[in-house]
């Protein structure tokens, strides 16, 4: 699988602390419940025209969100890529509501953290964040010395 582009995100409140990882998703549902978890539903909508996608980007696009200081996530543009790079903007001021999650990784296979909201407020008791670490495990029973992940599911602390 191509690495996929994370989506922007800028931090502008003081009581939470996502340094060293990068926005992915934004689900409807607990990480940890079995079953089907769903994107968040935008109200905006990108432009069809604009889209181009790659393998890098399967949307064709990617939000910008900010956290706001009062702890309310906004959407603020979504960029449009082109075979050289960034392309052109849409601006918007969409402000989330709901319950939903925000899926930050390290890096795209990287180690994963949700972070919750609540009435579309973000939740800064990290006892209610889930982090979902990755190992690498080497399997002595394949000649091609191959690779599993193992997840390691903890509230993070």
């Amino acid at each position: 699988m191509t690495v996929q582009f994370s989506q922007g995100f800028s931090n502008q409140c003081p009581r939470i602390n996502l340094k060293g990882y990068s926005l992915y998703y934004i689900w409807q549902g607990h990480p940890l419940d079995e079953g089907e978890k769903h994107f968040y539903q935008l109200k905006s909508r990108p432009n069809p025209e604009k889209i181009q996608v790659m393998s890098a980007c399967w949307d064709g696009y990617a939000g910008q969100y900010q956290l706001s200081a009062k702890g309310r996530l906004i959407l603020t543009k979504f960029y449009y890529f082109l075979p050289d790079g960034l392309g052109e903007s849409d601006a918007f001021l969409e402000e989330l509501h709901g319950d939903f999650y925000l899926e930050f990784r390290t890096h795209f296979e990287g180690e994963q953290l949700y972070v919750p909201f609540a009435h579309g407020k973000v939740i800064d008791d990290q006892e209610q964040w889930v982090e979902i670490k990755r190992t690498y495990v080497s399997s002595k029973t394949s000649k091609n010395n191959l690779f599993v992940w193992l997840k390691n599911f903890r509230w993070f602390v």
